[in-house]
């Protein structure tokens, strides 16, 4: 029997222009982070951000404000005698706001880092799906390698029942049980390749350009050696879905903060110039100095419910992270137990693997030699073939496993070209 992995190495010779085409999994990874439309979405939501927080900036500072008005008023009317046009310019400068503004910057800088980390979580969740399409369409891959020499194997076992039968030396039912192996395997291997094109179909539409029929392989990332803690803490540490729901609580504690300045009046200082009297003629510019207070409680005291909505809302946003926390941390210790235990279920089922092997081309002397029936001899082809394909899915898990494992802990850059290293 052929090894499924020469029968790869066949593929690439028959095939060089496919594999020169073919796009290792870091290439995939970045070129899908880097020109998804959803990424392009969440570069613009960061620009808003950014347009927010230089606003909240500038609130800081005077509003200026011009009035312009020609009043046309009756004769009798004692307050505006000379109708003249009147302008006035204002500047007018917050002095105290109990910490309103000050509030309202740590909002925009919470809007901001929001809109970073959700920016990061839509490229890591981008590849966490291209890592499992990959996986899909590789392993079909090596499955379809497998099936096509258990093809072969059955074409040739049936060739060889065909001359036995012509020879009279098997049954007519012989045949019949190699054919119906022979439709199975084939209609296996048809499945098989229209998962791998479903698969690189998928891929293309997370890249936006074709997929090469033939994928390269990628190697198992070395991860450094961590205890479940070690990874747990590691990977809320570089969440980005963990980091942006830490930025929500900041943002709804200073929306609380500001709902309170609301309660209490805002000391301001306002500057004015003005040119013309509407009831004094001839008047000479004016130039005057305000202090004043202003208080917004809003509609009915409404201010005051303001303020428990707000931390209300703090609470939940709270609830909301450590959920996130819990369901990250479920999801590291699934892949990270099921690293651990795939290296030795590879072993083996390598070992299974040489055994099947083995176990086919004895028992293929052996029904010569008439110590074996013909379906032992089939079942003994069939059971190699299994044997492939569930190493080829073992093989693909442990790629699969390590290169998610290395998104959780190390972050998505780890992962991309020119950053091999972990």
């Amino acid at each position: 029997m052929v090894d499924w992995r020469k029968a790869l190495l066949a593929l690439a010779w028959a095939a060089p222009g496919a594999f020169a085409q073919a796009q290792s999994l870091d290439v995939l990874l970045e070129r899908t982070v880097s020109t998804h439309p959803s990424v392009q979405g969440q570069r613009s939501q960061q620009a808003v951000a950014a347009s927010e927080l230089d606003y909240a900036r500038q609130q800081f500072f005077p509003t200026a404000s011009v009035s312009l008005e020609q009043v046309n008023a009756s004769s009798r009317d004692p307050s505006y005698l000379q109708n003249a046009t009147v302008n006035i310019f204002r500047l007018q400068q917050p002095v105290w706001t109990h910490g309103r503004l000050d509030a309202g910057m740590d909002k925009a800088r919470a809007s901001a880092d929001m809109a970073d980390q959700n920016y990061d979580d839509v490229r890591q969740q981008l590849a966490l799906r291209v890592l499992q399409a990959w996986a899909d369409a590789f392993g079909a891959e090596l499955k379809q390698a497998a099936l096509q020499t258990s093809v072969a194997s059955h074409e040739r076992l049936q060739a060889q029942v065909s001359r036995r039968i012509a020879d009279g030396a098997s049954a007519q039912t012989e045949k019949v049980l190699t054919d119906g192996r022979l439709a199975q395997t084939r209609a296996q291997l048809q499945a098989m390749a229209v998962q791998a094109q479903t698969a690189r179909m998928r891929l293309e539409q997370l890249t936006g350009t074709p997929v090469a029929s033939a994928l390269v392989r990628s190697q198992e990332r070395e991860l450094p050696a961590m205890d479940a803690a070690q990874v747990v803490d590691a990977s809320l540490q570089r969440s980005p879905a963990v980091r942006r729901l830490q930025a929500a609580v900041r943002l709804q504690e200073a929306d609380v903060l500001e709902r309170k300045s609301e309660l209490l009046p805002e000391v301001y200082a306002r500057a004015e110039y003005q040119i013309g009297n509407a009831a004094v003629a001839n008047a000479p510019d004016a130039q005057r100095l305000f202090v004043g207070f202003q208080s917004k409680l809003g509609a009915g005291l409404s201010s005051f419910s303001g303020v428990e909505a707000s931390q209300n809302k703090v609470a939940v946003a709270q609830a909301e992270v450590e959920n996130a926390k819990r369901t990250l941390a479920e999801q590291v210790l699934s892949d990270w137990s099921q690293l651990a235990s795939m290296k030795a279920r590879q072993a083996e089922l390598e070992g299974s693997l040489q055994a099947s092997r083995e176990t086919a081309q004895a028992w293929d002397r052996q029904f010569l030699a008439g110590r074996k029936t013909w379906l032992e001899v089939m079942n003994g082809a069939r059971e190699l073939a299994q044997a492939e394909t569930e190493l080829a899915d073992v093989v693909v898990a442990r790629v699969l496993l390590s290169w998610r494992m290395a998104l959780y802990t190390q972050g998505l850059e780890s992962l991309l070209p020119g950053t091999r290293t972990p």
